[in-house]
């Protein structure tokens, strides 16, 4: 299997300069496109990370979005239906029947977004920078076989509550797992607004649900 990491920006990116105006990142899976009577539409399940003030302020203003034929949310969970005009078409290459997303296009917060794709030949992954229409500034940061236990496909997570969520992704973001750490507990809740005590309690609740699906989810090295 070949696995290729994407990099870059599009002009006509719908999702892009609202990450970057509300310090959202949008993790984004492409379900499908196609064509009809000169349009072009396609279906996008979106996962949103950031605070929930600024992720309501994201969504609010993503509903105005024009093109969205069709738009359902549930949480940070959203499902869209969007429609372009058809010379988008050229954006299919993303679609290619032999190329696998094996995660999420995450749309960053400084406006740029990774791709990652897998294929069992070279050639697709390499035929996207071909085929794709010039406004795509794309570069690939890496292209290279890989193994299956390398390779993430969508598992189902666990269930945390909002607070729980944004306190997990602030003190990762923040560097409160790092060595040493760059942020404190004190320093975490003061962002969130809360206590110590009850950060602390949105942490380990958000670990204990969290740690045993990771490590039911490792691969074994002998395993392939």
């Amino acid at each position: 299997m070949w696995k290729a990491i994407f990099e870059g920006s599009h002009k006509t990116c719908i999702i892009a300069p609202r990450c970057k105006r509300y310090s959202v990142t949008d993790f984004v899976y492409l379900l499908n496109a196609w064509e009809e009577n000169n349009k072009f539409y396609y279906t996008e399940a979106h996962i949103l990370q950031g605070t929930e003030q600024n992720k309501e302020l994201f969504v609010n203003d993503f509903k105005k979005e024009k093109t969205n034929k069709k738009f359902e949310r549930k949480g940070n969970f959203i499902i869209t239906l969007t429609e372009r005009p058809g010379w988008m078409a050229a954006y299919m290459p993303l679609w290619d029947k032999r190329i696998i997303q094996t995660k999420p296009v995450i749309q960053k917060q400084d406006g740029m977004e990774v791709w990652e794709m897998a294929s069992w030949d070279k050639e697709p992954l390499i035929n996207i920078l071909h085929r794709l229409p010039k406004e795509f500034k794309i570069k690939i940061k890496s292209i290279q076989q890989t193994k299956l236990d390398e390779l993430f496909l969508p598992h189902i997570m666990p269930k945390l509550s909002n607070k729980q969520k944004e306190a997990i992704q602030l003190a990762v973001k923040e560097g409160y797992f790092d060595f040493p750490r760059k942020i404190n507990l004190e320093g975490i809740a003061k962002r969130m607004k809360i206590s110590k005590q009850t950060l602390q309690q949105h942490l380990r609740i958000a670990e204990k649900k969290l740690v045993p699906f990771l490590t039911e989810n490792i691969l074994d090295e002998n395993y392939v």
